[in-house]
C-alpha cells in the first residue's frame, strides 16, 4: 500500500481539532501565491482570540490582548508542527510557515486563507472570518498532498460597514472595498498604523482596536452606513 494515501482530509481535520484548531481549509498554489513556496497546496489553519482577551481593546491594546496574541502564535507554531510532522511522516513534502509572517517581505498567511475560502479582507486589511470576524490568528502548511481546494472569496463582504475605519486612532482604514489581488496600499496606511502602535509601545504587529470593534467579533451583524 502507498503509504500516502493513509493520510485524508479526515484525518488531518481530527489532527488540527485535537491541535486547538478553530477551522481550517485548503488553498491551490496556482496561480502562485506572492512568496509561497513551490508546492500546489496550501493547508490554512485558523484560531480564534479569546472574546475575553479583547475586552477594554476598542480604546487600545491591553497586557491581556498581548498575551493572547502570543499565546496563538504558540498554539499555531504546535497546531503546525503536528501536521507538518504528519504530513513528513507519511511521505509528503511539506513546508510550515511561522504565523507571526505578516510584514513586508513575509508570506501573507491571509492570502491562502481567503483562497481557501476561510474568509475575506476587511477595510483596514486584516483577514475577516464570517464566523469570528478579524479575531484571528492564521498560520499556512504548503505540502504535495493531493487535497481538494476550497472555493476562493476574492470580494470584500464587509459592505458598507465601516466601523473599524471609523475607529482606528490613525486613520488607516480606506473604506475601499477588497478584491483578490489589491495591493495592501490600496487599502490601508500601513505606516500610519505603525507609527500608532509604536506610540502604544506593545510589541503586537496589531493594537487590536479594529480587531475588537467589527461587528462580526461580537457576533453581531455587520453595521450599515
Amino acid at each position: 500500500m502507498d503509504v500516502k494515501s493513509d493520510l485524508d482530509r479526515n484525518a488531518i481535520g481530527h489532527l488540527l481539532a485535537a491541535s486547538g484548531a478553530d477551522a481550517w481549509g485548503v488553498a491551490a498554489n496556482d496561480p502562485a501565491l506572492p512568496l509561497a513556496p513551490p508546492l500546489p497546496r496550501a493547508i490554512s489553519i485558523l484560531m480564534r482570540l479569546r472574546p475575553e482577551a479583547l475586552v477594554g481593546v476598542s480604546n487600545g491594546p491591553t497586557s491581556a490582548y498581548l498575551a493572547e496574541y502570543e499565546r496563538l502564535n504558540a498554539a499555531l507554531s504546535e497546531a503546525s508542527a503536528a501536521l507538518a510532522g504528519a504530513l513528513k511522516a507519511h511521505g509528503h513534502e511539506t513546508l510550515a510557515v511561522p504565523p507571526t509572517g505578516s510584514s513586508e517581505g513575509a508570506f501573507a498567511h491571509k492570502t491562502a486563507a481567503t483562497r481557501a475560502g476561510l474568509g475575506w479582507i476587511g477595510k483596514t486589511a486584516l483577514f475577516v472570518s464570517a464566523e469570528f470576524g478579524p479575531a484571528v490568528r492564521l498560520a499556512t502548511i504548503f505540502t504535495d498532498l493531493d487535497l481538494s481546494p476550497g472555493d476562493a472569496v476574492t470580494t470584500s463582504r464587509c459592505a458598507t460597514c465601516a466601523v473599524c475605519v471609523d475607529a482606528c486612532p490613525a486613520g488607516a482604514g480606506r473604506d475601499v472595498d477588497w478584491t483578490a489581488g489589491m495591493a495592501r496600499s490600496e487599502l490601508f496606511d500601513h505606516e500610519a498604523c505603525r507609527r500608532q502602535l509604536d506610540s502604544f509601545g506593545m510589541p503586537a504587529q496589531i493594537c487590536g482596536i479594529c480587531i475588537a470593534v467589527c461587528p462580526l467579533t461580537q457576533n453581531e451583524k455587520p453595521v450599515r452606513s
